[in-house]
């Protein structure tokens, strides 16, 4: 990922060639978005990984880290209950939670 690293400068003063590609705007956005969901500052050094096969990882929002430990930790107390044999139909109403609030980020 593309945080200005520091020798980022040295390797952006040595790169004098440029490749030209041609997007359409919903393309180009799609990058951008995608760049900064990366974490990158700019679109073009997305690309230069994304083109060196550099693995990426898009950055979790704060909100979503936040929403999924929750979401995990409920799941791992239905879990003990389940596995000690108890009921824990009464905590269907967390499940359908965790499940909507996961929906809405994969949709």
């Amino acid at each position: 990922m593309e945080s200005e690293k520091p020798d980022e400068t040295t390797a952006e003063a040595a790169r004098t060639l440029r490749i030209d590609v041609r997007v359409s705007p919903d393309e180009k956005k799609e990058l951008q978005e995608k760049a900064k969901a990366a974490g990158y500052k700019k679109v073009s050094a997305y690309l230069r990984d994304v083109g060196r096969g550099v693995e990426i990882k898009e950055s979790v929002p704060a909100e979503l880290r936040r929403q999924l430990v929750g979401i995990g930790t409920n799941l791992n107390q239905i879990a003990r209950l389940a596995q000690a044999g108890k009921s824990f139909s009464n905590h269907e109403a967390q499940l359908l939670e965790a499940l909507t609030i996961i929906r809405g980020y994969l949709i």
